[in-house]
């Protein structure tokens, strides 16, 4: 999860697996694939990625995306990040605009994290043209120049999802099991975590529902615990004035050392710097 306001990024990455982690962000996030090959897991479910894939995250919603990567086939993306707060002193302007915005920021688990465009396409050509003149931009330039191309893009992006969208096909090798799992522990990450409990409630063994999230998604149950723990203490941290140790038992963690440690090694930063961080963007 990062702070910083926009963030506009075009890489390049030839590692042999690109491999994020469960995570969230308390910005909006757009990533299109130019090349590469792989899947992504958000909301209990899993969907192919590949070249043309446009991958849409809502403010906080977990996700993990999984590329593999060859010398001979690298995965190619761009990436654009934005605090909502940003497009607030425009709305009066762009009326429509706002309220398309504004259904595309709830949607979460109803919305579809994906569409299919080609490079040709206006959605894409802008975000190509922007990269292109993004380095020759001088300081003075930045706000506006970044202000007027998002708002550019998610007009394109409304005009994109008027069109008939094709049905999109979950990953048949994820395991519905690894769904539900990921369902058991929204309801119920604010309780003591206990393998056996969950296991038994799913009606299957602990070993055997461990093995397939494992397979399933690339990580452990606890890690995804710890992920969906530390994606609700962020809310809080956000959009509460409750303290970090009262936020610490409402995210499970009732130990706000631990929770704090936890906290750190997921976002790089403690709680309090992070609520700094946000109230000063």
């Amino acid at each position: 999860m990062g702070s910083r306001p926009f963030e506009f990024d075009y890489r390049r990455t030839s590692a042999v697996v690109f491999k994020e982690v469960f995570h969230a962000h308390l910005q909006m996030e757009f990533t299109y694939v130019h090349e590469g090959e792989g899947n992504l897991i958000i909301e209990g479910k899993s969907y192919p990625v590949e070249p043309g894939t446009l991958m849409i995250f809502q403010p906080f919603q977990l996700h993990r995306v999984q590329i593999h990567v060859t010398p001979e086939r690298p995965f190619v993306r761009s990436l654009i990040m934005f605090d909502p707060i940003l497009l607030q002193p425009y709305w009066d302007s762009f009326p429509l605009l706002k309220h398309y915005f504004h259904i595309l920021k709830q949607q979460q688990a109803g919305g579809r994290p994906l569409h299919h465009l080609k490079e040709s396409d206006a959605l894409v050509t802008l975000m190509t043209q922007f990269h292109e003149s993004e380095q020759r931009l001088s300081s003075h330039e930045h706000q506006e120049e970044y202000m007027f191309f998002l708002l550019s893009f998610l007009k394109q992006l409304q005009r994109l999802q008027r069109q008939p969208e094709a049905s999109l096909t979950h990953n048949s090798k994820f395991s519905h099991r690894a769904g539900e799992v990921m369902q058991w522990i929204e309801r119920h990450y604010h309780e003591p975590f206990r393998l056996e409990t969950m296991a038994n409630e799913l009606h299957v063994s602990r070993y055997h529902i461990a093995h397939l999230f494992k397979e399933a998604t690339g990580t452990t149950i606890l890690a995804y615990v710890h992920a969906t723990r530390i994606r609700h203490a962020c809310v809080w941290l956000t959009k509460t004035s409750l303290t970090i140790p009262e936020i610490a038992v409402r995210a499970g963690i009732p130990n706000p050392s631990y929770f704090c440690k936890l906290f750190r090694e997921t976002m790089g930063i403690t709680p309090h710097q992070y609520r700094l961080q946000i109230q000063k963007n």
